[in-house]
């Protein structure tokens, strides 16, 4: 009795010691798949990092497709008024010439390498940001972001530099949100994690590059004024024509100058429409900016990022609108 009553014991203390073992076990999977259920969602699914990083690469091409028609639209300031100029020279054989007119720029080549410059630079921000988002290696990224370093860096000295020739126009106030730029680049980026340093680019510099964003804009709507007043002269002098043509009874003239005038107003609508969607796509260039900024903040859920998603996507296909349309103005300016 004795021994099957201590063998009872150790079989039962054995299945105690088990029960123990089973249940710490349990615990410890228990405990490693909470802690994995957090790390994965305080870091995303790599589907949703992908989805982010896609988004990054919409809001980088878009940004490009941008910046290369406003910088057409600004680098050719002076081309476009000295060119109707000529024009209405041709045309009139009794037109005084105004030498002013043709060889005084509205801006001037320092004034202009300055905002292509400036251009650059965004453009080279969502480059940086596309190169960080597309690979885990460091070396690529961290050369993008010395890159735009350098450019921040140079364009800031060679504003400064020249600020007495830069005229009244708003893209001398940029040195000190390229300075911003600089900085954040130097010290936040290029010594951190892929992540991290994604969310730090996109955070640190919001600010900066909202006030280039917007001096750029303010530049591109003088811009604006400037090729629409010379369109409001052309239809005015044609409006003239078509009065002197009446006047004197000669019907050919007036039909001719006529069709003119249908043209010359159908030329400023379409313009003039290409060139306020270039305004408000860069608008939505701060607006999908400012979701970058939200979702880098945020706590990366499924709502954050459709949220970016839409909004990015909106930038882009509005961005691809006012490229299309711009080529072909040009190709119907040029046939």
């Amino acid at each position: 009795m004795v021994q099957t009553s201590s063998r009872s014991h150790a079989v039962t203390k054995g299945q105690h010691r088990t029960g123990e073992t089973t249940a710490t076990k349990s615990a410890v999977k228990g405990c490693c798949a909470f802690l994995l259920m957090v790390m994965l969602g305080a870091c995303g699914t790599p589907r949703d990092f992908t989805i982010y990083q896609e988004s990054i690469g919409e809001f980088q091409s878009a940004t490009d497709r941008t910046a290369s028609v406003a910088l057409d639209y600004v680098q050719s300031i002076n081309t476009f008024e000295r060119g109707y100029e000529l024009k209405l020279l041709r045309e009139d054989p009794s037109r005084q010439l105004n030498i002013s007119k043709l060889s005084e720029p509205i801006l001037s080549p320092q004034a202009l390498a300055a905002r292509d410059r400036a251009f650059g630079i965004l453009k080279q921000y969502t480059q940086m940001l596309a190169a960080l988002a597309e690979s885990d290696v460091s070396e690529r990224w961290k050369s993008a972001s010395e890159r735009a370093k350098i450019s921040a860096d140079t364009l800031l000295t060679d504003l400064n530099a020249d600020s007495g020739i830069l005229g009244s126009l708003p893209i001398g106030d940029i040195t000190s949100p390229l300075k911003v730029i600089s900085d954040t680049i130097a010290t936040e980026i290029l010594n951190a994690k892929r992540s991290t340093a994604l969310d730090a680019a996109i955070t640190k510099a919001a600010p900066a590059i909202q006030e280039i964003s917007a001096k750029l804009r303010e530049d591109l709507a003088f811009v604006v004024r400037q090729r629409d007043s010379v369109k409001q002269l052309e239809v005015a002098e044609l409006t003239i024509r078509y009065a002197q043509a009446q006047e004197a009874g000669n019907n050919t003239a007036r039909l001719n100058t006529l069709s003119k005038i249908d043209q010359a107003l159908e030329a400023r609508t379409q313009s003039l429409s290409t060139l306020q969607g270039l305004i408000q796509t860069l608008d939505q260039f701060d607006v999908a900016h400012d979701a970058l900024v939200r979702y880098a903040k945020s706590d990366k859920g499924p709502q954050d990022l459709s949220d970016l998603v839409t909004i990015v996507r909106g930038y882009s296909d509005s961005a691809k609108d006012v490229f299309d349309s711009f080529k072909r103005l040009n190709a119907a300016a040029s046939s």
